[in-house]
């Protein structure tokens, strides 16, 4: 669907509900079902979590992806409220801190962001500056 169309259903939200919030605003623009709009940032996490169990189990193989993963949650925790994320920041906390035991800085970025005009940042984007300690990945990044 069009962007536009994206923004003649936000109008359509806004005349049925009023005015939402910056997530739902982000999930509608980008063009989320309803049922997913509904379903909020627990499918981010639990994404972010299942990459984590692959990443343990030394499959490497698609870590890009799992990156990718967290780069999604990533985008949709900028959206957030504080209480949106609440719920669910000690099960980021975990995931993120399994995510580190599991991996070692490298000098180099090896994912992307989901947003390109927006800079990778090694503070903020910590993830995307980490590698296995065991498995492969498909290139080296030292």
């Amino acid at each position: 669907m069009p962007k536009y169309k994206y923004k003649q259903k936000l109008k359509e939200y806004i005349a049925r509900h009023g005015k939402p919030d910056a997530l739902t605003e982000y999930f509608i623009l980008q063009g989320f079902s309803e049922d997913e709009i509904k379903e909020g940032l627990e499918p981010y996490i639990e994404e972010w979590e299942e990459a984590i169990y692959w990443i343990g189990r030394d499959d490497g193989s698609e870590y890009d992806w799992d990156l990718w993963k967290r780069s999604s949650l990533y985008e949709v925790l900028r959206h957030a409220t504080t209480e949106q994320i609440e719920p669910y920041r000690e099960r980021i906390e975990k995931a993120d801190e399994k995510f580190r035991s599991m991996t070692y800085e490298v000098k180099d970025s090896y994912g992307d962001l989901l947003d390109k005009n927006e800079t990778i940042n090694r503070d903020m984007h910590w993830w995307l500056f980490r590698i296995p300690i065991h498995g492969q990945v498909w290139r080296v990044c030292r």
